[in-house]
């Protein structure tokens, strides 16, 4: 099947990139009860699942609620896509020790678009839709808990503290 965006797809990956982008500043210029929930509140891995996770929700919410998507795929690429975030951060930054911004924002980049272009493609039955939107609200209400509570484990250490990789046993 060939994937081929329509300028409604397009304005939403834009709109949700940039939100993205400006969800990773939002508690620095606001800090809030309100804004720690949907902004990351440190550099750890588990905070950057944010920026994947509440701008794909809003366009997923809106691009199926058109009716021109389904939503099985859409709360797939999105579980998949906060998973591919976690695990291609803790590859980079865990295992390999890389400390590059332009990584992690193509990172970014590459798992935004692919969350835009899976659904498409993805061959997820549509009764399917009712399981996946409750590991969804799981995966929400998680970042909701961990956000006020985070536990001591390598993917909550923030990642600008010298003695991140002394915490994390690495």
């Amino acid at each position: 099947m060939k994937f081929r965006p329509d300028r409604a797809l397009l304005v939403c990956f834009f709109l949700a990139t940039m939100a993205g982008v400006g969800l990773h500043f939002l508690f620095d210029l606001w800090p809030s009860l309100l804004t720690e929930f949907f902004a990351p509140v440190n550099e750890s891995l588990w905070e950057h699942v944010k920026l994947i996770f509440w701008p794909g929700l809003a366009a997923g919410l809106w691009l199926t609620g058109r009716g021109k998507w389904r939503a099985a795929p859409w709360l797939g690429s999105l579980l998949l896509c906060c998973a591919l975030l976690l695990l291609g951060g803790w590859g980079l930054h865990r295992t390999l020790g890389v400390e590059a911004l332009a990584l992690d924002v193509s990172l970014y980049l590459l798992l935004m678009g692919l969350l835009f272009a899976l659904p498409a493609v993805l061959p997820l039955p549509e009764r399917w839709a009712g399981a996946l939107g409750a590991c969804v609200i799981l995966l929400a209400g998680l970042i909701i808990c961990w956000t006020i509570q985070p536990p001591d484990a390598g993917l909550f250490y923030d990642l600008t503290l010298a003695d991140t990789f002394a915490q994390a046993g690495c």
